[in-house]
């Protein structure tokens, strides 16, 4: 059976990328926010426990973006356009989301 379908496995697993994280999902969503910005829709924990990333979905004016944040760091990864809007599925870039914005994750609250 695969993990996918077994429950305790998921949980293990969930478990496993919880104690890896470093940041909260609070401290990832401000900073999804504060480098694209829009409303919230989704937030999940997912990766490897070597490698965990939190990846928050947002709706924002141009169309559905989901965020890449790195859980032990904080670190802005990477955000993804998606959906029927005219930049659907283009990567969008880092340094043109952080115009304007210059707070830093320590400044978050804990």
């Amino acid at each position: 059976m695969s993990s996918k379908n077994d429950p305790l496995a998921r949980t293990k697993k969930m478990v496993a990328l919880a104690l890896a994280c470093s940041i909260s999902i609070d401290q990832a969503i401000k900073v999804a926010l504060m480098n694209v910005g829009g409303t919230v829709v989704d937030a999940k924990l997912k990766g490897k426990p070597d490698k965990v990333h939190w990846r928050i979905k947002l709706l924002t004016a141009e169309g559905p973006v989901k965020v890449y944040i790195d859980a032990r760091s904080g670190e802005f990864l990477e955000a993804w356009s998606e959906g029927t809007f005219p930049l659907a599925d283009e990567r969008v870039g880092h340094k043109e989301l952080l115009v304007g914005h210059t707070e830093t994750l320590e400044s978050a609250p804990r």
